[in-house]
């Protein structure tokens, strides 16, 4: 990984584009997340096959078709085993994934696919703003990356990283729009502390949530939710 102004051996804060007027319009329209147990979330996620584009010095998106969201029961007590039907992401996030696939110097030799979750999470006076329901995790994958782009009337939304295993975390962040957090997940779990209103008029956070893995070790395809279900595989 690249040094940052918050670094350790295999995590670091970046800076990551600004979203365009479309990226930042979308967060108010995303469909409510119905397995989160509650009505604090709303999701939207799509998954990509990407390659390193030598012309452009730039990663580049390759959509795949769409497909539900699985987690094993062995990895995620809270949801797994449940496919999650979420509708697809209606806008481009090129710009923004580049931007941490180049930070996490991912391997330009080899194909990657990715999971997005692009979610905005909710809190007010009846709502409480629960970020991680399943609470300090690994996801299973390579490589994460939580990227923030909206904090509206809210505090809280530490973003912590944890030794694995669990303990104090050893790393936190307040992230701020545009501001990313990537970082190897077989290294360390990670957690993000709830929102809280400022007042109750309600707030909100706006982010991505982003898994890499190698193409040969992708999660995702019918291969992939069939190992899943019979060995515990993947996660968000």
């Amino acid at each position: 990984m690249n040094p940052s102004t918050h670094a350790g051996d295999n995590y670091q804060v970046i800076e990551i584009p600004e979203p365009s007027t479309e990226i930042r319009t979308e967060f108010a329209r995303l469909p409510l997340d119905r397995f989160a147990g509650g009505e604090q979330r709303y999701r939207r996620f799509s998954q990509y096959r990407i390659t390193w584009d030598e012309a452009a010095d730039a990663w580049a998106l390759e959509l795949l078709e769409h497909r539900p969201f699985l987690q094993s029961p062995e990895v995620n007590s809270y949801v797994g085993g449940v496919q999650r039907d979420f509708e697809p992401l209606r806008i481009d996030p090129t710009a923004q994934i580049d931007a941490g696939a180049k930070a996490l110097g991912l391997d330009a030799g080899d194909a990657w696919q990715i999971n997005v979750h692009q979610c905005r999470v909710v809190a007010n006076a009846e709502v409480r703003g629960v970020s991680v329901p399943e609470g300090p995790h690994r996801d299973g994958h390579e490589f994460g990356m939580l990227a923030v782009f909206a904090r509206e009337n809210i505090d809280g939304g530490e973003n912590q990283l944890i030794p694995t295993g669990g303990g104090e975390p050893f790393f936190t962040v307040t992230l701020q729009p545009n501001q990313a957090l990537v970082y190897d997940d077989a290294a360390m779990w990670h957690h993000a502390t709830d929102i809280v209103p400022r007042d109750d008029s309600g707030g909100h956070r706006d982010l991505w949530i982003v898994a890499f893995n190698r193409w040969a070790n992708r999660k995702y395809g019918p291969d992939f939710e069939r190992a899943a279900t019979a060995t515990g595989e993947g996660r968000r």
